[in-house]
């Protein structure tokens, strides 16, 4: 399974926008998680941080909590 990421816009019809190459796979199924682009920001970060500090053990749940714990957020 590959997995695919890209920032997408929703268009004034409901669909969100896809890159080429996405967009040519008519039919295909594919599951949808949509996060703001400037919330995800801080989850890439934190993502890319962990692994830079082998911290490749933490979950998304994790990272999620160090996150709302060093913003005082409970």
């Amino acid at each position: 399974m590959e997995a695919k990421k890209f920032i997408a816009k929703v268009l004034p019809d409901g669909h969100l926008s896809l890159p080429e190459d996405t967009s040519k796979e008519v039919g295909r199924i594919f599951e949808v998680i949509l996060l703001p682009v400037e919330e995800a920001e801080i989850y890439t970060y934190a993502e890319a941080l962990a692994e830079e500090k082998r911290f490749s053990e933490l979950t998304e749940d994790d990272i999620e909590r160090i996150i709302h714990e060093s913003r005082g957020i409970r």
